[in-house]
């Protein structure tokens, strides 16, 4: 969902949480229950950029701006669609292999605030062994 104003629909059960990039340049929201699980996923990418997941379906995903800024990188597969601001190479969310349509993965890092939630569990996800990982369950979704 792409919208240029900050009207945001009412989800029962759900806050609206702000997040974007380092430079600003990409704004979202995300409609988040107080109960979180956060993927740790040890893949390369991931790893490296310190990407931590909250796995969102599309509805509760909503882009203000910055579509101009966000740059696909693909790999492997090609199947996951990486994003990164090009002004500042953070990346803020994307579209994963796991779900490719309907779904985000946002990095938790980008977030302004988790405070309200009531918990949070991390979860491992090996996605260095990607297929053994999913066939195994290992991928959580955010609640």
């Amino acid at each position: 969902m792409t919208t240029s104003d900050d009207t945001l629909p009412d989800i029962p059960g759900r806050q609206w949480v702000d997040g974007s990039c380092h430079c600003e340049n990409v704004s979202f929201s995300i409609a988040l229950t107080t109960n979180l699980t956060i993927c740790m996923c040890n893949c390369g990418i991931c790893y490296k950029s310190g990407h931590q997941e909250l796995m969102m379906p599309e509805e509760f995903f909503v882009l203000h701006r910055g579509q101009e800024f966000l740059k696909p990188y693909r790999f492997g597969t090609k199947v996951a669609d990486h994003t990164f601001c090009v002004v500042c190479g953070i990346m803020p969310f994307y579209r994963p292999r796991s779900h490719p349509e309907g779904f985000f993965s946002v990095n938790a890092r980008c977030l302004e605030s988790l405070d309200f939630a009531d918990s949070i569990e991390y979860a491992e996800f090996d996605g260095k062994n990607w297929e053994q990982a999913i066939a195994a369950g290992q991928h959580k979704l955010t609640e």
